[in-house]
């Protein structure tokens, strides 16, 4: 069975593009399939190495301004060349495709390079669905609303060229989001967490008396990711809060706040209880530092996250990490709803300490319900990619009741 990971976004080590990617290839090489990846053409060589990725796409839905009416045709055709070139060296001959983060730009240009010929059986394609039309914005914003179209244009291109609706599997991070996307897509779109790393839980916690509660804050600094609101916010902590210590994580390299530096400035200048990391995360890192705290800030613009997914929350939540988080967030319902979870009502400096403090207060209650939660489950990506694969398996298998499916699936 061949398989491709096609994701414009991986370009460099940590972060969720490459642990979503590297998450994947691990789960199908546990089925004893290889995944090799197509990813940024600017992809630097230890992403080359490590996931066997061929550099492709010269953007990425980062890349977008959305400013130009001709920019998504103009994507989709630069996208579909760089595409074309990359299937030189992979063939078109897939089995699965799978799109750990698809915008309309993505599905598009699928749709173009792998449209159905006579005598080859269409891929089948799993993908999630992390954003809205614009990423930018949460779905129901106007100037978002605005781009539908190409969404509704571009996976019904995807669905023709499949030429069986079976063969799209789709799903976003959160309820939300998947009833913005099934009405624009035209089939059903599950609610699953994206690929990420595999973190076992790590059970409650007991607080030490003498040890001081940490605060992290973790990931990539775009500015949706409210980074700018924690030097005042945690200025206000550490006056009201005797012990609270902090680790602000943030990488400014290659996001739209590259000019947001002073930020981070600023925060050094906090004193000894707060702690600033700028550097790429190697996964073991990433996962030891959510180990090491005790509580998640999650600043999140709700005004981008309304229905939006989060990597790092779902981290949050397999581990047991109670966390703050701005309470306009459909992916931090759960975590309200179940115990584990503080909300941000007021967005901004003041509301971000406020609700700080609060979560320090109920620590050890917070704690207890994250750990309840984080309880050993089944794993949903590992049986998901068991039933595509399997589904797969039986639709190409040899023979007679083989060549009927395949001829059934070129007559529709």
């Amino acid at each position: 069975m061949r398989i491709l990971i096609v994701d414009p976004g991986v370009h460099s080590r940590g972060g969720h593009h490459y642990n979503a990617v590297q998450r994947l290839q691990r789960e199908l090489a546990a089925l004893e399939l290889a995944a090799p990846c197509l990813g940024s053409a600017y992809a630097d060589a230890e992403v080359v190495r490590d996931l066997v990725c061929t550099p492709t796409f010269t953007r990425s839905v980062y890349g977008r301004s959305y400013e130009d009416p001709r920019e998504f045709a103009d994507s989709v055709d630069e996208a579909s060349r760089n595409l074309a070139q990359a299937l030189v060296r992979h063939g078109r001959n897939a089995d699965l495709l799978v799109l750990p983060c698809c915008d309309q730009v993505l599905a598009a240009s699928i749709a173009r390079a792998f449209g159905r010929t006579r005598f080859r059986s269409p891929p089948h394609v799993l993908l999630w669905l992390l954003y809205g039309p614009h990423y930018l914005l949460s779905t129901d914003d106007p100037r978002a609303v605005a781009l539908a179209i190409e969404c509704r244009d571009a996976f019904a291109a995807l669905r023709a060229s499949l030429g069986n609706a079976a063969h799209l599997h789709a799903y976003a991070e959160t309820r939300q989001m998947a009833e913005f996307y099934k009405p624009l897509i035209g089939l059903e779109v599950g609610v699953m967490p994206a690929p990420g790393l595999l973190m076992p839980a790590r059970g409650a916690r007991r607080q030490a008396p003498d040890r001081p509660p940490t605060v992290l804050c973790i990931g990539f600094a775009n500015r949706p990711k409210g980074y700018r609101l924690l030097p005042e916010a945690i200025g206000q902590v550490l006056q009201r809060h005797g012990t609270a210590r902090f680790l602000i994580h943030g990488i400014v390299k290659g996001s739209d706040a590259e000019g947001d530096q002073p930020v981070f400035d600023r925060l050094s200048a906090l004193g000894e209880r707060v702690r600033v990391r700028q550097d790429v995360l190697s996964d073991q890192d990433y996962a030891g530092l959510l180990n090491q705290a005790d509580l998640l800030l999650m600043p999140y613009d709700p005004a981008v996250y309304h229905t939006r997914g989060s990597g790092v929350f779902s981290d949050a939540r397999k581990i047991g990490l109670p966390v703050v988080a701005t309470g306009a967030c459909a992916f931090a319902r759960p975590a309200f709803e179940q115990g584990w979870g503080v909300a941000i009502t007021e967005y901004g400096p003041p509301g971000v300490a406020t609700a700080v403090l609060t979560a320090l207060e109920r620590l050890d209650g917070l704690a207890r319900r994250a750990a309840a939660v984080a309880e050993p489950r089944p794993d949903e990506l590992r049986s998901l990619l068991q039933s595509v694969v399997s589904g797969i398996r039986a639709e190409r298998q040899p023979g007679l009741a083989g060549f009927m499916r395949r001829l059934s699936a070129l007559r529709l």
